[in-house]
């Protein structure tokens, strides 16, 4: 895929994308199941939480995003849940230049993904969540656009919800309803041994 994206792309331009893909992989490497990706813009203000970790790149949210996805499908092993905030699309052009550019090419990249459109607010809160219990890397870009933030929830890539519904349902018909003990059956002592 990076072929495809940078091929109009001068040297200098194909160097600032491989060289963020290089400081993007390691970090994506380390998340799992339940930790977020969030790329930003270099004023989005970052959660206190244990799991914050923050890096900066010199590329776009767009171009990051792209990088990020790609990443994504290599290791197969997660699949990105993208949150968008609503009003990316409501900002007009002629009070962000650059807006209608950029929503579109982030528009063309989530083409056939799974993808929440929340307010910007509500994707905030659930963020500042998420740094509470689990990992949350922020990638900061150079990107100067409102509600330009782009939130990746990942989850398995090899275990879908449905399959996770299913073993859920068979846990449940598996144990003894609330309340009851499970304790095991007693058996009786053995009979001490005569001499």
């Amino acid at each position: 895929m990076l072929a495809s994206c940078t091929q109009n792309a001068g040297p200098l331009r194909i160097g600032l994308i491989d060289q963020t893909r290089a400081s993007i992989a390691p970090e994506l490497q380390q998340l799992g199941a339940r930790n977020w990706v969030v790329i930003a813009d270099p004023t989005y203000p970052i959660p206190a939480g244990a799991g914050v970790y923050t890096m900066t790149v010199a590329s776009g949210t767009a171009e990051t995003f792209r990088e990020v996805l790609d990443l994504l499908e290599l290791q197969a092993s997660l699949t990105p849940r993208i949150w968008v905030c609503n009003e990316m699309e409501a900002v007009p052009e002629h009070l962000a230049p650059g807006m209608a550019e950029y929503t579109k090419e982030v528009s063309s990249l989530l083409s056939g993904r799974f993808c929440y459109r929340l307010d910007e607010r509500i994707i905030a809160m659930q963020l500042a969540d998420a740094a509470q219990k689990f990992r949350v890397l922020f990638i900061k870009t150079n990107t100067r656009l409102p509600y330009s933030t782009l939130a990746i929830e990942l989850d398995s890539g090899y275990w879908s919800p449905d399959a996770e519904e299913e073993v859920r349902t068979r846990l449940e018909k598996l144990l003894p309803p609330q309340g009851q003990a499970n304790t095991p059956t007693q058996q009786p002592a053995p009979a001490a041994a005569q001499l």
